[in-house]
């Protein structure tokens, strides 16, 4: 009897409890409930990845128009998080397609060090769908928000990750758990992540992106500073929208809310802000470099590092509400632009000029004006050089802006790429980026073109986990066999400027450069010393023209005249036993419309 009436208090207690509790919680402000951890510390500290999952899961759960969904697994077993906020719940990429709305894309903690866009983005969501602001700025836009993109780098958490950063007390690191660099890998794809956020680009083809980090270099008054690529390596719709809408409504926006931006700050000398900033082409291994392959403008977002980490995520809070307004007033013309955009590249003609790198004229250049800070140098007994102090004045420089830019390496188009089945690697990988693949049905022999590669070099140290190669070329004509299941790649799709920049050797994120085919510059067959100094005897006898080259050959190069082994070697190579696939590209290339069996 005694233990009923003890169970029975003890129950009526913990009621009186709950009751309790969930009072006190009404009582408690909607504003207080939902500060985010960040804004809880006055922005001192970031959230660690639990506590970031949880809140993402929170706003899924109490609102419809906001999705959490993992879109892929870091290496570390961690899942890749991504917030959708819709508000005609359209939270698959078929459904929103149909709504006619724009795509954007937000990105952040890429370099997890630099975490301002995840703080920034979780309140701004917050305020969207919780406290009802901003609304009306989703109408034709669905956002696709990634708060952690390397996710597993940013657990690697301490207070000494970004010694030139101010702010916050501890972060992430900028790697991922395999030590690769997210924003070096978005063509070769390497890493887990970026494999997955490939199927994401692929299924929901986003008409916009941000991709959120904080500068090194010089100080500035800019708190935020961006890149975003306007000039003719874009189509022709697509330079024009981002030059002459986006661009400027975004750069008065960003004044009028108190937080005037420039394009990143790249001195022409570094160390030296008066030397002119520098805007030159970048690669397709960085996120605004792919932006240029896949047809897509990409705003990259450079917070300054030096400020705190609370006027840095408050700028980026201004930013993601100017980007917003920008694309859901513009929205139809802006996927006009990437749809026609598209349509140009898969109406590229096969032997037209394409320019695979462009180089910065540093013979003309623009003034501008820029918002700096005065400087002086001061020597060091350290180093024993001069370094630069930057000093608390504020200051306004009149500077030369280098952003026009001259194209060099050019290829002609082809029609198609043939790539052999034991090359599958490879075409999986362009199937990662959303490019269309054909195979043959039967085995075919035709004329194609080849590179047929010389003078090739290996970096001595690695970079982003290969070793990239430095090579002579020529293009050769030859006649192969490709079998049953060879790939084709016809450069008649949205994706051409991608496929060229993978499969052209001279590409400066080229699959060959990084090392995709290092095996094709590896000798197999050898033979030795007697057996072809018997074959050199023959070949000089039986052949003038062979030997005429090799006395030439004596005669204009003593170290080959020095060689034993290069004289024989010559000969070995010139032989029908030498191997004919070494140093040759496996990939051929057809450059006009031929029948075949697919």
């Amino acid at each position: 009897m005694l233990n009923s009436r003890k169970w029975v208090v003890v129950v009526f207690w913990s009621l009186g409890l709950l009751f309790f509790s969930q009072c006190e919680k009404f009582k408690t402000p909607l504003e207080l409930r939902w500060k985010t951890y960040c804004e809880k510390v006055d922005f001192k500290r970031t959230p660690r990845y639990a506590e970031t999952i949880k809140f993402c899961k929170r706003l899924a759960r109490v609102s419809r128009y906001v999705s959490f969904k993992s879109f892929g697994i870091s290496p570390q077993g961690r899942k890749l998080p991504l917030l959708i906020v819709d508000f005609d719940r359209c939270f698959s990429p078929l459904r929103q397609r149909r709504t006619g709305k724009a795509v954007l894309l937000v990105q952040a903690c890429i370099h997890p060090g630099e975490c301002d866009g995840k703080d920034a983005g979780l309140m701004f969501i917050r305020d969207v769908v919780i406290f009802k602001k901003y609304r009306n700025l989703f109408e034709n836009v669905t956002l696709l928000f990634i708060p952690i993109f390397n996710v597993d780098g940013h657990e690697r958490f301490g207070p000494y990750n970004r010694i030139n950063q101010n702010g916050p007390e501890e972060m992430g690191w900028r790697t991922t758990a395999q030590n690769l660099n997210l924003n070096r890998d978005f063509l070769k794809a390497d890493a887990p992540e970026m494999q997955a956020w490939l199927k994401l680009f692929s299924s929901w083809l986003p008409d916009f992106i941000v991709d959120i980090h904080v500068t090194d270099g010089a100080d500035y008054q800019y708190v935020i500073t961006y890149g975003m690529e306007t000039r003719e390596v874009l189509e022709e719709p697509l330079s024009k929208w981002s030059k002459d809408i986006f661009l400027p409504e975004f750069k008065s926006l960003m004044k009028q809310r108190g937080y005037p931006t420039i394009t990143y700050v790249m001195p022409r000398k570094w160390g030296d802000i008066t030397s002119g900033i520098v805007c030159g082409v970048m690669p397709p291994r960085l996120s605004n470099g792919y932006g240029i392959v896949q047809n897509r403008p990409v705003l990259l977002i450079e917070n300054h590092m030096l400020k705190s980490y609370k006027e840095r995520v408050l700028a980026t809070y201004e930013m993601l509400k100017c980007v917003l307004e920008i694309v859901n007033k513009e929205y139809k013309s802006l996927k006009e632009a990437v749809q026609l955009s598209d349509k140009r590249s898969s109406t590229i003609k096969p032997k037209e000029t394409y320019y695979l790198r462009y180089q910065v004229d540093f013979s003309d250049s623009t003034m501008i004006e820029f918002l700096g800070k005065k400087f002086h140098y001061e020597q060091s007994e350290i180093s024993g050089s001069k370094y630069i102090v930057w000093e608390d004045d504020p200051c306004v420089y009149h500077i030369p802006l280098f952003d026009k830019i001259k194209p060099v390496d050019s290829i002609k188009v082809p029609y198609a790429y043939l790539i052999p089945p034991e090359w599958s690697n490879v075409t999986k990988k362009l199937t990662l980026h959303g490019v269309n693949v054909k195979f043959l049905e039967k085995e075919i022999t035709i004329p194609v073109h080849v590179y047929k590669f010389s003078n090739v070099k290996w970096r001595e140290k690695p970079y982003e986990g290969r070793h990239r190669v430095s090579f002579s070329a020529v293009d050769t004509v030859v006649t192969r066999t490709f079998p049953a299941r060879t790939a084709v790649i016809f450069l008649n799709q949205r994706t051409s400027k991608l496929i060229i920049h993978a499969l052209e050797p001279f590409g400066p994120d080229s699959f060959l450069r990084w090392g995709f085919f290092d095996v094709i510059f590896e000798q197999k067959e050898y033979a030795e010393r007697y057996v072809l100094e018997k074959l050199a005897a023959e070949m000089a006898k039986k052949n003038p023209d062979v030997y005429k080259e090799f006395t030439r050959k004596l005669r204009k190069d003593p170290s080959f005249a020095a060689d034993p082994w290069k004289r024989l070697q010559f000969f070995y190579e010139r032989s029908p036993y030498w191997d004919e696939n070494l140093n040759m590209y496996p990939i051929g290339r057809i450059f006009d419309p031929i029948p075949l069996p697919l």
